[in-house]
């Protein structure tokens, strides 16, 4: 990954509306929320999910206990004294997938470009891409060679419609869904060469 690229991917995620960001992992569940200067920490608290509760999949139901997940998403909010009605939601990787997409030529109609973004990623992601949920962003040329680089993130819609429907049933709306990857690149910074991007996690 160059450094010109790794810049352009960071700046995609940059921290935006909402101040809180929850995760759910098939172990845990994580809040973190920032100060309205998005200068500090407000707090940041994570809880042990039971085994079984959450299995995370592009491919199976997710939420296997949505009463018992429901409540330890509800005292985490609590105990880091959450206020509002938005949140990021920020998905178990298993359950999406993430693609670099070269075009020659794009067209500027957004509806054509997911159009294409559909067409290019039928045979290479596992699940239904016509009804797959799709964020996407045009990086930019590439350097030194023809055509534009896309970061594409897509989901199930089935699956994000679980976890948005867990913080619905606590009238939070999830003001943005990104995957765990995508979010940790908000911890990266270029170095001045060519680097990798690599995120471990045994349950995310």
């Amino acid at each position: 990954m160059d450094k010109g690229l790794a810049e352009k991917l960071t700046d995609v995620f940059k921290p935006q509306v909402p101040l809180w960001a929850c995760e759910l992992t098939s172990k845990h569940v994580i809040l973190a929320g920032v100060d309205r200067s998005r200068n500090g920490i407000k707090a940041t608290v994570a809880s042990n999910l039971a085994a079984g509760l959450l299995s995370t999949s592009h491919s199976e139901t997710n939420i296997r206990d949505s009463a018992s997940v429901r409540s330890a998403v509800k005292e985490i909010l609590s105990q880091a004294g959450f206020a509002g009605s938005e949140i990021v939601l920020v998905l178990p990787d298993d359950a999406s997938r993430i693609a670099f997409l070269t075009a020659e030529n794009p067209s500027k109609d957004p509806e054509e470009q997911r159009t294409f973004i559909r067409w290019k990623l039928k045979k290479a992601i596992p699940f239904d891409v016509d009804s797959a949920q799709i964020a996407y962003r045009i990086l930019g040329p590439q350097s030194g060679r023809g055509g534009v680089d896309i970061l594409v993130a897509l989901s199930p819609r089935a699956v994000v419609e679980e976890y948005e429907n867990l913080f619905d049933s606590l009238d939070i709306h999830a003001g943005m869904v990104v995957p765990s990857t995508l979010a940790t690149l908000n911890l990266f910074r270029a170095p001045a060469g060519d680097s990798l991007f690599l995120k471990i996690a045994s349950d995310c």
